[in-house]
């Protein structure tokens, strides 16, 4: 790590968070960051490892970054991707400007409760006739000075940054507790680190471009994939105002048939997706479409036996299912690491002193204490605005259950676009009767988890576990790789600050490309929240059979994995098979794990190279045409077609 990797770093981050904004709120182009393996930071890397670095190398060779410098960079652009967006800034500001905005409108009641209880640090104004709400959803009149009203919003800013930046610091130190287990111990793929790691591995050596470059399967996957790439803008080029999305369109098939009730929607094929399918082991690709396929099954049989499952997918059967599929997943993971938990325990207490953790890039000392301390803060936190300390620290449990289970997922699983049904203040709400939470507290507690929790996508532990594997890399001072995430999301959240703000208030929020995370999800928090006020009773359903169902599944699932070699399913399908994600991916993973069966059974281990190098390729490929079409979209060249899951 290098002061000049540092600062590189630091303007790229604050490239994406000023770009990112404008490009998905504005244009409503493709995401940058609306992934774990997002296109904004690849295009930099791109630009860095085969422009910057290729002249550096052709003035003085000495010149050229290294494998470390760029890595660093790429730490700090992942790190920072859950800011801009869906991570934190697409609602921390729509959220906190709701109450009073809806409360004016006389079919929502929200002034009555929620209005009157939320805590005043918490929300723009407590105003229903307030101008700086107005416009924030409304734009700026025509003819008008354009302004951001920064004094309402100062207080709201302060205090929600304080509880995102103790949520940062947790899920960096519970992850460097974790890192040494899962990259050493248990040798996890880590599939979305692997490829920036390959595709920079000789940087700083001799040769002008790397050495995967040059490899002729690499080659040939980046040539097929700007071929598809062309074919599906082809409609556009020749005048259409859409290009091609490939899909196999099953619902047109199953409806009206007996198999309508499986809730298939059409088989998207995503490049990236089947790439990341082909590059983690066969098990793990199988039980992604497996499982989705099984949890249409469970749709299908209930309606033919006459009770069918409320919402589908979208219900509370298949929500309370996920939330014991995960507590178990997260219970069994940390049990099957609880000796180096307990040697982590030791280091940080002072018990055993002969533990090295010389190597990590976050000491155990640091890891456990930090962790702690931020835990109690973020309880604290809570408690300040309303909320009983000890309903706190077990939502607080329940948030991390589903933090550690999503790291895992990404890490592990490579599903680079995650989502869940399943929401921590429900299931509290729900187990209690309605009577874990107070009026405020009902109130903080789903601000809380639609502005960090209810939207995934970008949530930060995905991205702080693949940078924890990446920090290998670095040789020297490595305890510097923590101050540098914090800086880098610091960065971002300052920057991103300022160009959300600029485009809410000049076209407002009704007006945006997807105007969703400013429209419904503003109302169904605070619905929510109403209801949890007015009638508790009412709204506390649990359904414990779904979650039994799913905690026996996820336990039978993991248990045969870890005592029978042979066991072909993995627990990791059953945990992301009831969500959005699972819709959107499952036919890319089916077609990557049917690639690498037939290639193994077919073709042997020769050709099993040859196609990972190919897609390598592919992935790399597709995030740099991502790139091409968000420049394009900027400039008002839009190509009309859905690249990924959004």
């Amino acid at each position: 790590m290098t002061w000049r990797a540092f600062l590189i770093g630091l303007v790229a981050v604050a490239l994406i968070a000023a770009v990112t904004p404008y490009n998905d709120f504005d244009k409503g182009n493709t995401f940058l960051t609306g992934n774990h393996f997002p296109a904004g930071a690849v295009a930099i890397l791109l630009v860095l490892t085969l422009a910057v670095n290729v002249g550096l190398k052709l003035m003085r060779r000495s010149w050229a970054m290294r494998q470390s410098e760029l890595m660093l960079v790429w730490c700090m652009m992942v790190v920072s991707c859950t800011v801009p967006a869906s991570g934190l800034m697409r609602y921390s500001f729509s959220i906190p400007a709701a109450p009073a905005y809806y409360a004016a409108r006389a079919d929502l009641p929200y002034e009555e409760h929620v209005l009157k209880e939320v805590p005043r640090d918490l929300v723009l104004t407590k105003d229903p006739k307030s101008v700086a709400a107005k416009r924030f959803f409304e734009g700026t009149p025509t003819g008008e000075k354009l302004g951001i009203p920064w004094r309402p919003w100062l207080r709201p800013m302060l205090a929600w940054g304080v509880f995102t930046l103790l949520f940062y610091a947790a899920t960096f130190f519970v992850g460097g507790m974790l890192r040494k287990q899962w990259v050493d111990s248990e040798r996890l793929i880590f599939p979305l680190a692997r490829v920036p790691l390959e595709f920079t591995e000789d940087a700083g050596e001799a040769s002008l471009l790397p050495a995967v470059v040059r490899n002729k399967g690499f080659v040939v996957g980046v040539i097929v994939t700007l071929l598809f790439a062309f074919i599906r803008s082809a409609p556009v080029i020749t005048g259409a105002d859409q290009g091609w999305r490939p899909d196999l369109k099953i619902q047109d098939v199953l409806w009206g048939t007996p198999l309508q009730s499986l809730d298939l929607w059409s088989g998207f094929i995503y490049p990236i997706a089947i790439g990341f399918a082909f590059l983690v082991p066969s098990d793990i690709s199988l039980s992604i479409w497996f499982f989705f396929i099984f949890t249409r099954i469970q749709l299908q049989v209930a309606y033919w036996i006459g009770q069918p499952i409320q919402g589908s997918t979208w219900g509370p059967f298949m929500a309370w299912q996920q939330a014991g599929s995960y507590i178990v997943f997260v219970l069994m993971m940390l049990w099957a690491a609880r000796r180096h938990l307990g040697a982590v325990f030791r280091k940080a207490v002072g018990l055993d002193r002969s533990i090295d953790d010389s190597a990590e890039p976050i000491s155990y000392r640091l890891g456990f204490w930090g962790f702690v301390v931020s835990f109690i803060a973020m309880a604290a936190w809570f408690t300040w605005y309303g909320m009983n300390f000890f309903v706190a620290l077990l939502l607080l449990a329940l948030m991390f259950t589903l933090v550690l289970g999503l790291a895992r997922l990404i890490s592990q699983g490579g599903v680079f676009f995650v989502q869940q049904r399943w929401q921590p203040p429900d299931l509290v709400h729900s187990i209690s009767g309605g009577r874990a939470f107070g009026a405020a507290a009902a109130v903080v507690a789903q601000m809380q988890n639609a502005i960090f929790i209810f939207d995934a996508r970008e949530i930060l532990s995905g991205h702080a576990m693949n940078a924890l594997r990446i920090a290998s890399v670095f040789k020297k001072h490595r305890r510097f790789f923590l101050p540098a995430m914090f800086a880098a999301l610091l960065v971002s959240m300052l920057v991103c600050a300022w160009a959300t703000l600029d485009t809410y208030y000049r076209i407002g929020g009704y007006n945006i490309a997807n105007p969703w995370g400013t429209t419904a999800h503003p109302k169904e928090t605070f619905t929510k929240a109403h209801r949890m006020i007015a009638v508790p009773g009412q709204t506390a359903d649990p359904r414990y059979g779904p979650m039994a169902l799913g905690a026996t599944i996820m336990f039978f699932v993991t248990f045969m994995r870890g005592r029978f070699y042979w066991w072909p399913l993995h627990s990791l399908g059953f945990l992301v098979a009831a969500s959005y994600a699972a819709h959107t991916l499952w036919f890319s993973f089916l077609l990557g794990w049917l690639t690498k069966v037939l290639t193994l059974k077919f073709a042997g281990g020769g050709m099993l190279r040859v196609l990972r190098s190919f897609f390598l390729g592919v992935i790399i490929a597709e995030s740099f045409v991502i790139a091409v079409s968000t420049v394009l979209g900027l400039a008002g060249i839009k190509l009309g077609f859905i690249f990924l899951p959004e």
